[in-house]
């Protein structure tokens, strides 16, 4: 199916199989699931590795114990011992899994808006480059929350947390005070129906990438083999 692939059919697997943890491991997990976000832009890997994790809090639970403590009690310093062996990947490969139903969503925004009598045209730069926008804003979200981990485990919690009013600061000025200021200086206008078939290709785009990107991953990377080991 178009909207099915390796990843989809591994998430949906891995969803049915946190559902017979207790309250404690699925919120280790949900944890760990979170941070790695910021470890590697794979979902699929993301998945595989949540895979072996719920084995591992199924284990735990049969003998009395948590999954907090089988990776040693410390899930920041548990993941950044992890980064090594996940490939990085890139914002695309991340994108990819929720572009396509929220661009999708978008598009029909701009037609339906477009239909309506007396509409104007859209900014060309704001419409062409907002999904670039995101993955740059993905990449410097990760590497300032990769090195919040380091500073936090080496310098403690205030540093950690003065490290993140840069990160706020650093968003205020790229998501905000930069766009402004090249909008102001870019002319060029869209059309609504140009601006849905501008956000209809990233949609079919993105889904398109998912399932061939996945699929092949899959195919040196299976899954199905880790569950029969």
């Amino acid at each position: 199916m178009f909207f099915e692939n390796q990843y989809t059919i591994l998430q949906k697997s891995n969803d049915m199989s946190t559902e017979t943890l207790n309250a404690d491991n699925r919120r280790t997990l949900r944890d760990i699931q979170k941070y790695m976000l910021c470890m590697t832009w794979n979902c699929y890997e993301i998945e595989r590795v949540r895979k072996d994790l719920i084995d591992m809090a199924a284990r735990c639970e049969l003998e009395g114990r948590t999954l907090q403590e089988e990776v040693g009690g410390d899930i920041e310093r548990f993941l950044l011992e992890l980064v090594p062996d996940l490939p990085r990947g890139t914002p695309l490969d991340y994108i990819c899994i929720w572009y396509p139903k929220w661009l999708l969503f978008i598009a029909v925004l701009y037609l339906l808006t477009g239909l309506m009598p007396g509409s104007q045209d859209l900014n060309l730069f704001r419409i062409l480059s907002a999904p670039f926008q995101f993955m740059v804003w993905l990449l410097v979200y990760a590497w300032f929350h990769r090195m919040s981990l380091k500073i936090k485990i080496r310098y403690g919690s205030i540093a950690q947390a003065a490290w993140y009013l840069l990160l706020i600061v650093v968003i205020i000025l790229s998501c905000f005070v930069l766009p402004v200021y090249l909008l102001q200086r870019i002319p060029g206008t869209i059309s609504y129906l140009g601006a849905f078939l501008y956000e209809l290709v990233w949609a079919v785009g993105c889904q398109l990438w998912q399932t061939f990107y996945y699929n092949r991953w899959a195919k040196h990377h299976p899954w199905q083999e880790a569950q029969t080991s």
